[in-house]
């Protein structure tokens, strides 16, 4: 028997972010899991729902991406990588790229703080007028 997957939505559990209007990155403001081991349960049960925008040719060419990852912290300040390219848009066929969306479980052993981080690369145009969004799901 397989187990429906869960999708209960908080508007608290929600952080958009404006793209970067160059090559380089934007984070979204980080998520406080609670202190460990107490947020364990808490964890198991949780998915990040990452939410890209349509990108247009002028602000995503040809080969160039944003990338998108999942990122962990212990202490809210200094963030490593939880989830490397968990969702990356390419440029291609002159038309930018489609809307996209990727969901990525929390491990157990996912640090206090999560957030999301936007990097663009290549000769990427000005995409701060296009956000994504990272939402928690239970």
């Amino acid at each position: 028997m397989t187990r429906p997957r869960r999708s209960i939505r908080d508007a608290t559990l929600t952080a958009s972010i404006a793209l970067p209007a160059a090559d380089g990155s934007v984070y979204t403001a980080s998520f406080d899991l609670g202190a460990a081991p107490a947020n364990r349960d808490f964890e198991a049960a949780v998915e990040a729902l990452i939410t890209a925008p349509a990108l247009g040719a002028t602000p995503l060419p040809n080969d160039d991406t944003m990338t998108y990852k999942l990122q962990h912290s212990t202490d809210d300040s200094t963030f490593s990588t939880l989830y490397d390219a968990v969702l990356v848009q390419l440029g291609a066929g002159g038309v930018g790229a489609a809307a996209a969306t990727a969901r990525a479980k929390l491990p157990s052993d996912c640090y206090r703080y999560i957030r999301l981080a936007a990097t663009g690369a290549g000769t990427i145009g000005d995409c701060s007028g296009s956000s994504c969004t990272l939402e928690l799901l239970f």
